[in-house]
């Protein structure tokens, strides 16, 4: 199996050209710079002071949440009966559940990036994630979150100007010291008013009309029981051998995304998105954060992959903005079969577009089935 550190190696080359920032091969080297980042680059490699996770135990309750906000209505996250009929034998977290407690927003955003004027550069942007899951997340559970910056490179693009492109790490360890899962991320810290000045970002989307201050409509208040219980999903059992390489993953369609979707997701993590709508600020309106696509990736491919797959792996670029009033459909398509280590193995690429026909995310995902000629290795 490909190392996560080979996958991040490509990930850092590849994390600019044509990405929503702008730019192409090359342009993002940079000679001479007014930035000052020593102060922040100190920080690489060191251990530095965490905050106070927004969830530290693990509920039915929190997985619940979780599961009505990403929309991901799986019954294996919220039927325990159901849920012990099944490999995990009881309810297991969905896939980047546990932004809800810890994301690494807060490593991209420390002090210590400053312009020409020692201005400090407060503007942050999501780049990429690669999500790595070892093990299930069940209700009972204690998790810790331990985050550490990685590498900091000051960067040039056509639309970000000069900025920083920031990694960060983080290790999600439970109760018994075993690591559940490991993120490797990406974001850039740049300067807003300017990219502001120079047009904004989100530009493939047409403006918003005169008069129009937003797209997002307003959801009227869904007061506890003003709303039926949403329809759980139990989805179909999947064997590796039902899998075939080139096979297309049933595109998971959402939206139009409103304020009010993007809300619920940072209600249950306590702020990884923003609540800005309109147009002001370098976006021209509200937008998704890129880490719901880890959300709506993983939901697609536990849908497609059934009760008792295990998704190991999602990776995912941002190609360009999510805007609110816009649907979004995730695709994905079958890449490769393994078996490795006695474990069933199937990878695949994974896309998002936007309803206007233009690409939002890219990226790749791997997904262990059980097999009916191998036996499945226990997690």
């Amino acid at each position: 199996m490909e190392s996560s550190g080979s996958r991040q190696s490509d990930i850092a080359k590849n994390t600019n050209p044509r990405s929503r920032h702008g730019g192409a091969k090359g342009e993002f080297g940079v000679q001479h710079t007014t930035l000052e980042i020593s102060e922040f680059k100190a920080l690489v490699g060191k251990a530095v002071p965490q905050p106070e996770q927004f969830n530290y135990g693990v509920t039915r309750d929190t997985i619940r949440h979780f599961a009505y906000a990403v929309p991901d209505i799986n019954a294996r996250y919220l039927d325990e009966e159901y849920a012990a009929t099944t490999r995990w034998r009881g309810i297991i977290a969905p896939p980047g559940y546990l932004y809800a407690h810890g994301s690494p927003a807060w490593l991209g955003s420390l002090p210590g990036i400053k312009d020409a004027d020692g201005n400090e550069l407060r503007n942050a942007d999501n780049a990429t994630e690669e999500w790595e899951f070892h093990k299930p997340v069940r209700p009972g559970d204690t998790i810790f979150s331990q985050g550490m910056l990685e590498d900091a490179t000051i960067k040039r693009s056509r639309k970000l100007g000069e900025c920083v492109l920031v990694k960060e790490g983080m290790r999600f360890t439970n109760q018994r010291g075993e690591t559940v899962a490991r993120l490797a991320s990406y974001s850039f810290r740049f300067n807003g008013s300017a990219v502001q000045a120079s047009g904004g970002v989100g530009q493939a989307y047409p403006p918003i009309e005169d008069g129009q201050f937003t797209r997002n409509v307003a959801t009227p208040p869904l007061l506890p029981g003003t709303k039926p219980t949403p329809v759980r999903r139990y989805d179909e059992p999947r064997f590796f051998e039902d899998v075939g390489v080139g096979d297309e993953v049933p595109a998971w369609e959402l939206g139009p995304i409103m304020a009010f979707d993007i809300g619920r997701f940072n209600a249950v993590t306590i702020g990884t998105g923003y609540d800005r709508i309109g147009r002001t600020g370098h976006v021209p309106d509200g937008f998704a954060p890129g880490v719901l696509r880890i959300q709506w990736f993983g939901a697609m491919l536990s849908k497609w992959g059934g009760p008792n797959s295990w998704v190991t792996r999602i990776s995912q670029r941002n190609v360009d903005w999510v805007l609110i009033g816009y649907k979004v459909i995730c695709s994905g398509r079958v890449t490769r079969k393994k078996v490795e280590e006695g474990r069933c193995l199937v990878e695949l690429d994974i896309w998002c577009d936007s309803e206007l026909g233009f690409r939002t995310n890219s990226g790749t995902a791997e997904i262990e089935f059980e097999s009916r000629e191998h036996p499945t290795r226990s997690r």
